[in-house]
């Protein structure tokens, strides 16, 4: 059976950011999704369509068909004023917060001076290539 708009998919991955490991699937636990339903970024459920259990592939994917390029307007600078002064504050912190929309986002502190702190709330992997290593586990309708 060949994945299709409605499969059901389980399939172990290894995700690549150049040679770096970014993300993986453990042994005995696959990522399971329904094809169509855009759950995945979108350049690696369309290369998927159309494969069968026990196919394995490697699928590379540009950053405005994964999680995007980076955008200037999801890096804020805060005035340091504005922050509790007993807060530790630093390089690679991650911040929560709320979207204009009111979804939970996480931004990462890339940047503080005496005056303002600079966070980046572009996703982790925004403006980067992708490779992943896929082994189709399972594929049903």
């Amino acid at each position: 059976m060949r994945i299709k708009k409605g499969s059901e998919v389980k399939f172990s991955y290894r995700l690549f950011s150049g040679e770096e490991i970014m993300d993986e699937t453990l042994p005995g636990q696959p990522m399971i999704y329904t094809h169509g339903e855009g759950t995945l970024v979108p350049g690696l459920e369309k290369a998927l369509r159309g494969l069968k259990a026990g196919d394995k592939v490697e699928v590379v994917v540009k950053p405005e068909d994964g999680y995007g390029t980076i955008r200037d307007d999801r890096i804020v600078n805060i005035p340091k004023a504005k922050i509790p002064k007993e807060a530790d504050v630093h390089e690679g912190m991650e911040v929560p917060a709320r979207s204009p929309e009111g979804e939970m986002v996480v931004g990462i502190i890339t940047k503080v001076t005496d005056e303002t702190v600079t966070i980046d709330f572009n996703h982790q992997l925004a403006g980067k290539t992708l490779r992943f290593e896929v082994e189709i586990l399972e594929v049903s309708n």
